[in-house]
């Protein structure tokens, strides 16, 4: 199973990439319809934000006002605290039997319209991101939901900048094309990188990493703090750290096209061989790991940071650099 990140800002043309990927066979989680299945009438989410807000968060008919919770919530933190306070173990768990009910071959995509604000990025073994320009997503917004351009503007300047969801993202779709266009994109995307990613994540084997020398690519350092964070979080309390190490680490360094990382932790590869696997990073030999990832090889060096290879690995880097 391989579980994908998806996001973008309001506007951005999320649903139809989500849309492209369930019918190319993926199994998508649509954070956004659980959230609205947890409060339906007759719900114990429903009666809990009642509880907290009043009754005029209700309709004429006893269903959810959203507009009027919203006109609460949005300008107010303490408010939305206490609204995610309710809202999120619900979502969870409900995402959670989702989650297991899904086919242990599945590409797996959460479509989770805030995962970047909420710092959710480690937690999937990719994260595709949806963008258009500001003024795209106004006009879109404008015609489909009927807001005004302040609306509209004040909507998409309360989510992440694109510089935020940028460094989230290690697929990034520009969807400022046609829909054709823009299907065509994520077709390529599901046959290049995310069915060879699923299968090789399922049979635990890694992407060869390169020898072939090429240009310094200067998002190399971002790609290695995603790669690491899923590493901490895969690790737990086993992981002290993770450093980007090797001639990728060495800004504008010219180097094969692999993020070696460097675990230092007193656990043993074996001991974080399942953790590691499971998010895409299975063993590769010599008590190495290597990223299962078809577009971006990665090399992991689990050691104590007292050992030799651990010393040597950051002595080599910091005297490059």
């Amino acid at each position: 199973m391989l579980r994908v990140g998806l996001t973008g800002g309001i506007g951005a043309g999320k649903s139809t990439v989500a849309s492209e990927l369930a019918s190319l066979g993926a199994v998508v989680v649509d954070s956004d319809k659980i959230a609205r299945e947890v409060v339906e009438p007759g719900t114990d989410g429903l009666a809990a934000v009642v509880e907290a807000f009043g009754s005029d968060v209700l309709d004429a008919d006893g269903a959810l006002d959203r507009p009027a919770l919203g006109r609460i919530v949005f300008n107010d933190d303490e408010a939305r605290r206490r609204l995610n306070g309710i809202l999120h173990p619900l979502i969870g768990a409900r995402t959670g039997e989702l989650v297991a009910a899904a086919p242990a071959d599945a590409v797996l995509v959460h479509d989770v319209p805030l995962l970047v604000e909420n710092g959710m990025g480690a937690a999937f073994a990719l994260v595709v991101v949806v963008d258009a320009p500001e003024d795209v997503r106004v006009e879109r917004l404008e015609r489909t939901r009927g807001m005004t351009e302040d609306d509209a503007r004040s909507r998409i300047r309360a989510q992440a900048t694109t510089e935020a969801r940028r460094a989230a993202a290690d697929v990034w779709i520009d969807n400022v094309g046609s829909e054709d266009e823009v299907r065509a994109g994520v077709r390529e995307l599901w046959k290049d990188r995310l069915v060879p990613f699923e299968a090789a994540v399922r049979a635990g084997t890694a992407t060869p990493w390169p020898e072939e020398v090429v240009p310094a690519d200067p998002t190399w350092p971002d790609q290695a703090r995603r790669l690491a964070a899923r590493l901490v979080l895969a690790g737990g309390d086993r992981v002290d750290r993770v450093e980007h190490v090797g001639p990728t680490a060495v800004s504008g360094t010219s180097a094969p096209d692999v993020i070696d990382l460097l675990v230092l932790s007193a656990a043993t590869p074996d001991e974080l061989a399942n953790p590691f696997g499971r998010i895409g990073f299975p063993t590769a030999g010599d008590g190495r790991f290597g990223g299962a990832d078809p577009a971006r090889p990665a090399r992991v060096t689990v050691a104590p940071e007292a050992a030799e290879v651990a010393r040597g690995l950051l002595s080599a880097r910091d005297e490059a650099r």
